[in-house]
């Protein structure tokens, strides 16, 4: 089992700190039991948004890839994600492990994931990644809206498409 890949690590790769300044800031941590995320942008001026990008890079290099055409979702967990949800948030239910929901989703899509995870759902979310190809197709296939596809989990269909379902849905309510 390979070891798990660090933030510090990933944002050393990425260019974002050296190594010395890791050190630096594992030390603070370990001084004031404050996220590693937050002391680097205090400390090294790393915005939350190159934070929060190496995090989504960090959990995808650490978590398994599922291919949605072979672990098929289960209809306990699709049940728990609407039709409009999973494609605004690029989320296929996968199962549900006790009380905890796995959700497939793409690299780029994993922040927006995690944001509606934590603030929508109610319940524990674990992630695991698929290429936007997959996901498309699965999406298409567990939630079928007319005319989405492939290119509408990277283009910008999708958002014009909930938009459109979110006025429908509050004229409907007027």
């Amino acid at each position: 089992m390979k070891k798990p890949l660090l933030l510090g690590e990933v944002l050393v790769e990425q260019g974002m700190l050296t190594e010395s300044q890791v050190e630096a800031i594992l030390t603070e941590q370990r001084e004031t039991r404050r996220p590693f995320g937050v002391i680097a942008e205090s400390m090294c001026c790393i915005s939350m948004e190159a934070i929060e990008d190496a995090w989504a890079c960090q959990y995808a290099l650490n978590t398994r890839t599922v291919d949605p055409f072979v672990e098929i979702p289960r209809t306990e967990a699709k049940e728990m994600i609407t039709t409009r949800q999973a494609w605004q948030f690029r989320c296929l239910p996968m199962s549900l492990e006790g009380e905890t929901l796995v959700i497939a989703t793409t690299v780029k899509h994993l922040r927006r994931a995690l944001k509606f995870a934590t603030s929508v759902l109610g319940r524990p979310a674990y992630f695991v990644m698929t290429t936007d190809n997959r996901l498309a197709a699965a999406l298409s296939e567990h939630y079928p809206i007319g005319g989405l596809g492939t290119s509408s989990v990277t283009g910008d269909s999708i958002n014009r498409l909930v938009t459109k379902m979110r006025l429908d849905r509050l004229r409907e309510s007027a």
